[in-house]
């Protein structure tokens, strides 16, 4: 790669991209920015022009982490958006109901159903059987069958898979909670580390679409945030750090925090911004 094409993306001259082996058939690349951090803008950029590292098409991650702990009363953030050009992979969507008109609509969606009745399924996984939430992103069922499923919070919860009335995953209406998550719709919600981790699309998206969905994300997490929680910080210092990564390990980029910020007057301000650099030739 040219130093030509580093300096285009905001590294220092001595920034190399290194390839470590992993085994003999896999490999993982890292841009080195040190502690150099990136307007977001470059960043996406970045994501869009530094080649092909894996034979498939890797899934472009936003992080933040936040001033929350949401161990404490009225610090987490929970929502649900529909990013606007989607996620650009296919959703795995378990649908557990007893009722067979739910059931046979959320099949026709592409979703997954139990066999039997939920309190069969409820045993089968509480009896160490966890098959049917092998690679599941989403469960989705109703206020009735929600109490049946209760007992299984602390399966589900580290899953990610618990239902929740706030996140349309306990709904009357299954039908639409399983076709709005088809779309595209993405859980943005805080760890208690207080990070936000958040898919934005594939790389082959491009920049332009990669940009409308992270704008997306924060803009939702900046309406969201909690603004009388005791110890909750307010403007630039709620947003403590920010990076966008590839599927790859390895590969990430960090992100100037008043980039990322939408009450900032640098929000998606500076930086090399496009699907193409003005020379990338030679990018592997």
């Amino acid at each position: 790669m040219s130093l030509k094409l580093l300096a285009q993306l905001g590294a220092r001259p001595s920034t190399l991209l290194r390839r470590s082996v992993l085994s003999s058939s896999s490999r993982s690349y890292t841009l080195n920015t040190g502690s150099t951090t990136l307007p977001i803008t470059t960043a996406l950029t970045n994501v869009c022009t530094l080649g092909k590292f894996a034979k498939f098409d890797e899934t472009v991650s936003l992080h933040v982490l936040v001033t929350l702990d949401p161990r404490k009363p009225n610090q987490n953030i929970r929502t649900k958006i529909s990013l606007p050009h989607g996620t650009g992979s296919k959703t795995k969507i378990l649908v557990m109901t007893d009722d067979q008109s739910m059931k046979d609509a959320a099949l026709a969606q592409g979703a997954i159903v139990t066999e039997g009745s939920v309190a069969e399924a409820v045993k089968t996984i509480q009896d160490g059987d966890q098959s049917l939430l092998a690679g599941v992103d989403r469960l989705i069922t109703s206020p009735n069958d929600m109490r049946t499923l209760a007992s299984l919070g602390r399966i589900l919860g580290p899953r990610g898979l618990m239902p929740n009335p706030k996140l349309g995953t306990v709904t009357s209406d299954i039908p639409t909670a399983v076709s709005n998550a088809m779309k595209g719709e993405v859980i943005v919600r805080v760890n208690k580390e207080g990070g936000i981790y958040t898919p934005i699309g594939k790389v082959s998206m491009g920049y332009t679409s990669l940009k409308a969905n992270a704008r997306s994300v924060l803009e939702s997490i900046s309406s969201n945030k909690p603004t009388d929680a005791k110890g909750v910080k307010s403007g630039a210092a709620f947003w403590k750090s920010a990076s966008v990564s590839r599927t790859m390990g390895g590969w990430g980029c960090m992100v100037e925090t008043g980039t990322v910020d939408p009450s900032s007057s640098k929000y998606f301000r500076g930086g090399v911004e496009g699907d193409k650099l003005e020379s990338d030739e030679d990018v592997a």
